[in-house]
Parts: structure tokens; C-alpha cells; sequence
């Protein structure tokens, strides 16, 4: 420091001394300092000096002696240190908690520094913002930011910055989940720290460390951490990172259940913290040993911890009251002070001019208003309509490319059923006419192999059917209950020809439209496993009658088969291939096949969808 400074700072000091008498802040007694000295340098330096002393204890003094200096550089051309006191400005608004404010100044600051040269204070600038990221929430800007710093500091081999950076990008994945990748950046800072000897950085990259072990669950390395950066925090009797540490054991304590331990980790964080007057960790801690009382079945002690809580709370909340009336006090008795030298001032003039000037006025910014507020309107109507216009364009395009898109559907499923009925359909027909030529020229006496002809025949017509089904299904976009009932009324007068003795009937309930509609899809899995259901109590049954009823119920549509035949008992029997189709199907549909049976009770088989 120059011998010039040291002068300085003690002309600073002992005018604070004089001024305390004359009720001037130190704050006031340095900006009067400053506006004396006639040194640029000298004056940047005297106000960057004790910004950096009270920045984290008296806001608005720090506050208005940036604006002092931010005027100095601007006044000077000086882009760099105009850069450096908005970065300040952003910082101390952020700390008074106008989040808002911080990122504007920030802003401002990045567009003086940028373009500057001045690398040590645009990776500051850089760490500051992404710290405001960081705060809300913001991780991928955040690690943006965190990288831009770490890249001027990596280019000119800046230990401190890029142990610093390693610190504070980690917490970002830390609440991000990523304990892997937060470990990894706190084991490099550590190992920075301690290449650099630091003790205070090695502290904290230990606690960092700890406290991400605990997270982990890694109960032995986060107490084996969080000890080591004790040790080196006693010995170097930082009361603050102390309190922090001691804090961050009775989590730990609390968190491996010893509440006693714990207790008495966060009673030594309070004693640290009275003595520093920090009340937010106090606040805290009280209300963690309250938790641990309780835990311990202790609620006389977690009442009195409780306790000593809410006095905090009320002490914290009445220390801002206070502040806060004392503010709007002064604002009150500036504001009368100025009213009454605009009332003294008033009446110097002439009244017949102030009468006329204040028409004026009035008439002016009558005028003003109404025109902006014309233009504001017309501005605002134009927008609507606009916003109308667009909304209904977006609307009709939508609709546009959903016609286009189902046409190419229907079209695709009517290729598809073509190929189907003009390819497979023609050669299973080519196979039957086959079976028969041969059955033709086999010998009649020859009866196993024109039983199996036959079969492949009753297979091929089968198949044919099943084809013709699916067909039917692909060539409409959805199926409508009375599709589906004329299908199904042709299954079963197939049905009763091939099974004269067997009575089978389909009801459906009136309350049931026949418009309801059902997607291709929806409309054949219900109809096969109709189908299933009636061809197994044809085959296997012996039934009399063969019911299929459809009915509703609230939002749903029920589909029951069910005959009077001889049923079974479902764990002796196997279950086919067409009973897991069936119970596919079904699930399909968004419910569950119910088979209920009894041996010589007939079976029931049912199975619903949403209407």
C-alpha cells in the first residue's frame, strides 16, 4: 500500500472521529473524503476498500457509495471500474433480497466488462451471477456462468478462482442430485486448497465435502470431513466458518440419530452465534434441538427450546419492524421538509403566473394522457384482433392437418385390406379349391387323409372368415354399436346353422345408442372375444341357450356371454391360447376379463370399456 493510501485512510479515520460529533455516519464522513481528494486512483481505491469492509453488514451505506463510485468511473470513461461497482450494486441488492435489481445491475455490468480486457474482474462478475442462478434455482445458467469463470481462471492459472469455482459449481449439482460429480468438484478444490496452503478454502472444501458424504449416507467420511475442517477452523479462530461447522456436525448427529451429540454441537454453534449477533443460525439451531428433545421423549426441554425459537423470531421480526417504521419516518420527515420549501417558494412567484403556468400544465398532460391513452388502446385492439386472427388460423391449420392426417390413415388401412383381401384371401381360396381337387382323385377308402383334408379346409374357410373380419375392421376410421350388433347378429346365424340344437340370443340396452362409437381396434377385440367366448360354449360347453348381453353402468359399456352348460373348475383346467387372447384383448380395452364357473352350472364370461 502506498504511503499515499496509508495517509489517507488515516485523514479518513480521524474525520470519522470528528464527524461522529456532528452526526455523520462513517459512511457520510468518507464520501466527504473522497469528494475532497483530487486523485482519481486515490479516491476508486478509498471507496473499494471500505465497500469490501461493510458489504456484509451495512447495505445501504455500502449501497450509496457505489453509486459515489460508479459516477467517479462513469465520469472518467473508466468501463472497468464502472463494471466493478454495478457488479457491486448487484451484489448488495441481492443480499437486501431485490433479486430482481441484482440480475438488471449484473446485466449492466457484464455489458461494460465484457469488452474490457479486464479478465480478474469479469470472472468475478461471472461467479456473481452464476451464484444469483444458483439461489433461484436456475442450475443450467448457473453452470453456464460457473464455466465462463473457470475458463479465465484455468487461462491464467488462478488457483484461488478455480478452487473457489469448484466449490460452488459442485453445491449446484449437489441440489441438483449429482453427489457423484458435486464429490468430484469438492475433491479438487480441496486438493487446490491445499497445494495453495489455504487454510480458510481447505475449511471449506472440507465442509463441503461433509456435508455431501452425509447426503450420501456416507455416515464415516462425512464425520471424518466435517472433524478435519473443525480442527483447522479451531486453530485458525474464524468465529464465523466455526459457527457454520459446528452447525453442520449436529445436522450430521441428528441425522445418524445421537441427539445428544447433536444438541450439544448446535448449543456451541449458539454460543459462536451470540457472540457474532447472527440470529438466523440461532433460529435455526434451536429449532433442530427442539426436534432432538422430541425425539428423545425430552418434552420438557424441547418446550423450553422452543421457546428460546420464538423469542428470536420475535426479537428478528421487531428489529425489521423497527427498521422498517424508522425508514418511513425519515421518508415522512424529508417529504414535509420539502413540501414546506416548495410552499416557501410558491409564494415568492405571482400568483396570476402560477395560475397560468399550472393551466397549462394541467392542459398539457391532460392532452398527453389522452393521446397515449388512444394510442395505448388502438395499440392494444390491434393486438386482439391480431391475437384473434392467429388463434383462429392456428385453430383451422390444426383442423387442416387432422383431416389430411386421418384421409392418409383411411387411405393406408384400405391398402392394407385390399392387399389382404386380393393376395391371402385369393390364395386361401386357391388352397381350398386345391383340398378339393385332391380329395377328389384320393381314394374314398383312404379316410384318415381325407379327414385331414377336410380339416384344412374348415382351417382355410376359418381363416378366410377371420380375414374378413379384420378387413372389416381396417375399412373404417371407428365402428358404431349398430356395426357391431349386425356383425355380430351374422356370427350367430353362421353359428346356428352349424348348431341348429343350440339357442343363442344378443341383447342390448336401450340406454345404449347405436351412434356410440368405438375405434377399429376397440370395435374387433370386442368383437373376438365375443366370438371366443360363443365358439367355446359351442364346442366345449354343451349348452342349451347362449346369452350375450350388453349393458351400462355410470361411464362404462359391459359385454357378458353365458350358457347353461356343463362349465368347469378354472385351476383344472389349462388355460388355451384363446382364453389368454381373450384376457389380452380385454386388457386392451382398458379393463379385465371375468371368468366365473361351476360344474354344472354353466359358465359366465364378462368384460367392459369406458364409454
Amino acid at each position: 500500500m502506498s504511503a499515499k493510501k496509508v495517509l489517507w485512510i488515516v485523514v479518513f479515520l480521524l474525520c470519522s472521529y470528528y464527524v461522529s460529533s456532528q452526526n455523520l455516519s462513517p459512511a457520510d464522513s468518507l464520501k466527504q473524503v473522497v469528494e475532497k481528494e483530487s486523485d482519481y486512483s486515490q479516491k476508486i481505491d478509498l471507496l473499494r476498500d471500505y465497500i469490501h469492509k461493510i458489504k456484509l453488514t451495512q447495505y445501504d451505506d455500502a449501497l450509496m457509495l457505489t453509486r459515489l463510485g460508479y459516477n467517479l468511473a462513469d465520469g472518467q470513461g473508466d468501463r472497468a471500474n464502472k463494471g466493478e461497482f454495478l457488479r457491486l450494486m448487484g451484489g448488495l441488492n441481492g443480499k437486501k433480497g431485490n433479486l430482481d435489481s441484482a440480475s438488471v445491475y449484473y446485466y449492466q455490468a457484464l455489458d461494460e466488462l465484457e469488452n474490457t480486457g479486464n479478465t480478474e474482474k469479469l470472472g468475478l462478475l461471472y461467479d456473481d451471477i452464476a451464484r444469483l442462478y444458483r439461489k433461484l434455482g436456475q442450475a443450467e445458467r448457473a453452470l453456464s456462468f460457473y464455466a465462463k469463470a473457470l475458463a479465465i481462471y484455468e487461462a491464467e492459472n488462478n488457483l484461488e478462482g478455480i478452487a473457489r469455482i469448484n466449490n460452488e459449481s459442485g453445491v449446484v449439482f449437489r441440489e441438483n442430485g449429482d453427489y457423484a460429480e458435486a464429490n468430484k468438484r469438492f475433491e479438487k478444490s480441496l486438493t487446490i486448497q491445499r497445494q495453495r496452503n489455504d487454510s480458510v478454502g481447505i475449511g471449506y472444501a472440507l465442509e463441503f465435502l461433509g456435508y455431501n458424504q452425509l447426503l450420501i449416507e456416507d455416515y464415516q467420511k462425512a464425520e471424518s470431513y466435517l472433524k478435519q475442517a473443525l480442527q483447522i477452523r479451531e486453530k485458525l479462530k474464524d468465529d464465523f466458518a466455526l459457527m457454520l461447522n459446528y452447525t453442520a456436525l449436529g445436522a450430521f448427529y441428528k441425522e445418524t440419530q445421537q441427539y445428544k451429540l447433536s444438541n450439544d454441537y448446535f448449543e456451541k454453534s449458539n454460543a459462536v452465534a451470540r457472540k457474532i449477533s447472527y440470529v438466523d443460525i440461532q433460529k435455526y439451531n434451536y429449532n433442530q434441538i427442539t426436534s432432538n428433545y422430541e425425539a428423545t421423549g425430552n418434552y420438557e426441554q424441547a418446550f423450553q427450546s422452543l421457546k428460546a425459537y420464538y423469542v428470536l423470531n420475535d426479537s428478528l421480526y421487531n428489529t425489521r419492524r423497527l427498521k422498517y417504521i424508522e425508514d418511513i419516518t425519515v421518508k415522512y420527515e424529508t417529504a414535509e421538509k420539502e413540501k414546506l420549501i416548495l410552499t416557501q417558494r410558491t409564494k415568492i412567484a405571482e400568483d396570476n403566473l402560477r395560475l397560468e403556468i399550472r393551466n397549462q400544465w394541467i392542459f398539457g398532460l391532460t392532452s398527453l394522457a389522452i393521446i397515449i391513452g388512444l394510442i395505448g388502446f388502438l395499440l392494444y385492439k390491434q393486438q386482439v384482433l391480431k391475437n384473434v386472427k392467429q388463434e383462429k388460423d392456428n385453430e383451422l391449420k390444426l383442423k387442416v392437418e387432422k383431416i389430411e392426417h386421418q384421409t392418409r390413415l383411411q387411405e393406408q388401412r384400405l391398402s392394407i385390406s385390399r392387399d389382404l383381401h386380393d393376395n391371402i384371401g385369393a390364395q386361401l381360396t386357391f388352397i381350398i379349391s386345391a383340398v378339393d381337387t385332391i380329395k377328389y382323385y384320393v381314394s374314398e377308402k383312404n379316410d384318415p387323409l381325407t379327414s385331414r383334408l377336410d380339416n384344412i379346409v374348415v382351417f382355410a374357410k376359418e381363416t378366410i372368415q377371420e380375414l374378413r373380419d379384420t378387413i372389416w375392421a381396417m375399412n373404417k376410421s371407428d365402428i358404431t354399436l349398430a356395426d357391431l350388433h349386425s356383425r355380430i347378429a351374422n356370427f350367430i346365424e353362421k353359428a346356428k346353422h352349424s348348431h341348429p340344437e343350440v339357442g343363442i340370443n344378443i341383447s342390448i340396452a336401450d340406454s345404449i345408442p347405436d351412434s356410440t362409437k368405438f375405434t377399429a381396434l376397440q370395435g374387433l377385440n370386442i368383437f373376438r372375444i365375443l366370438q371366443e367366448a360363443t365358439n367355446n360354449a359351442l364346442k366345449y360347453a354343451n349348452a342349451q341357450h347362449i346369452d350375450i348381453d350388453i349393458s351400462t353402468e355410470e361411464d362404462r359399456i359391459y359385454f357378458l356371454v353365458k350358457d347353461d352348460g356343463k362349465g368347469f373348475v378354472k385351476t383344472e383346467v389349462d388355460a388355451g391360447n384363446g382364453l389368454l387372447n381373450m384376457e389380452k384383448r380385454a386388457g386392451d380395452l382398458g379393463g379385465a376379463l371375468q371368468l366365473n364357473s361351476f360344474p354344472g352350472k354353466g359358465t359366465r364370461i364378462s368384460f367392459w370399456i369406458k364409454n
